[in-house]
């Protein structure tokens, strides 16, 4: 079915057609509905990709906006890619994602998306090198990180706040009554992992209590947790209470906890993610998370992005959102 065959069942021109499916075009608004009813009717849908190919950039918009991301061993990218899609969707965008296993792929990630007149980039940085970011400005196109900001305040960033994060966590612990407690660390040049260990020794220093002990898993996702459990038990069962720097690492923590060390949670030892994704709250581990809040995260990108296509000088190099405390049984 093409738009030929909608004009000649309608009676009208194929330019009327295209108007009808064209952002921002002149057509009255009854003769697009009758236009746009009919398309249902007959089950046509227009090609907009090679309608994109065909017309000059600097007239035609594709509305693909890509996003780049990395480690889906941890759920939460996996949860924030759910909602900056169904976000990026509910405002007529088309989200397209490049999985970038490892650093070393974003150049061929980038190479890729020369071939695709995208409108903008997500990149979700967290689990990428600091000097991907000098890679990403090859793109020269509107771009938002995630996950980790530019230093160099170049680049737009949406962050939750990683070190009120760890307040949240030192403050829920101490309150338990708590003394002897300790951090679990994901990668050693995260920046979330870092502040929020930061935000967690600050209050603790505040309060005069002992400063956490450090356990570095070198990664963020579930075997990294599950692998540190087993060559900490002797420290583990030293502490009375533990942060995670993601629920990923906190559950894989919790298992190894059950099944190897057989320290049991909340009894023996209380744990705190982060993140808050979807698992955390199954039956098999109410784990207590400090939240991020991913819908707000993406509703601030779209609205970053509608700035950035309007030209809009008054774009902030840096977005912070609060995280809240959820808790559950652990």
């Amino acid at each position: 079915m093409t738009a030929s065959d909608v004009a000649a069942h309608l009676g009208l021109s194929r330019s009327a057609v295209s108007r009808a499916f064209t952002e921002g075009a002149s057509i009255n608004p009854a003769k697009r509905e009758k236009i746009l009813a009919a398309a249902k009717e007959l089950s046509y849908q227009p090609n907009f990709l090679a309608r994109t190919l065909s017309t000059p950039a600097t007239r035609s918009r594709s509305h693909l906006v890509a996003i780049l991301i990395s480690d889906f061993s941890n759920p939460f990218q996996s949860f924030l890619f759910e909602e900056l899609s169904t976000t990026l969707q509910l405002n007529g965008k088309q989200p397209m994602l490049l999985n970038v296993k490892q650093a070393e792929d974003l150049d061929a990630a980038i190479l890729r998306l020369s071939g695709y007149q995208v409108d903008a980039v997500i990149a979700v940085m967290g689990s990428l090198p600091a000097d991907s970011f000098a890679q990403c400005q090859k793109l020269s196109l509107p771009l938002i990180t995630l996950g980790r900001a530019d230093q160099r305040g170049l680049i737009p960033s949406v962050q939750t706040d990683n070190v009120e994060a760890g307040r949240l966590a030192a403050q829920h612990l101490l309150t338990q009554g708590l003394n002897k407690l300790g951090f679990v660390a994901g990668r050693s040049d995260g920046q979330a992992s870092i502040e929020r260990y930061q935000g967690f020794c600050e209050i603790l220093s505040q309060r005069g209590a002992t400063p956490p002990i450090r356990l570095d898993a070198g990664r963020y996702g579930y075997s990294a947790g599950f692998e540190l459990g087993v060559r900490s038990i002797d420290t583990l069962r030293e502490l009375e209470g533990i942060f995670c720097a993601s629920d990923a690492l906190a559950m894989g923590l919790i298992d190894s906890c059950r099944e190897v060390s057989k320290v049991a949670i909340p009894e023996m030892l209380r744990v705190v993610g982060c993140d808050d994704v979807p698992p955390a709250s199954w039956q098999g581990y109410q784990l207590s998370s400090i939240a991020q809040p991913v819908p707000e995260i993406a509703q601030q990108v779209m609205q970053l992005l509608e700035k950035m296509w309007q030209k809009d000088g008054d774009i902030p190099i840096m977005t912070r959102l609060a995280p809240s405390l959820k808790v559950r049984r652990t």
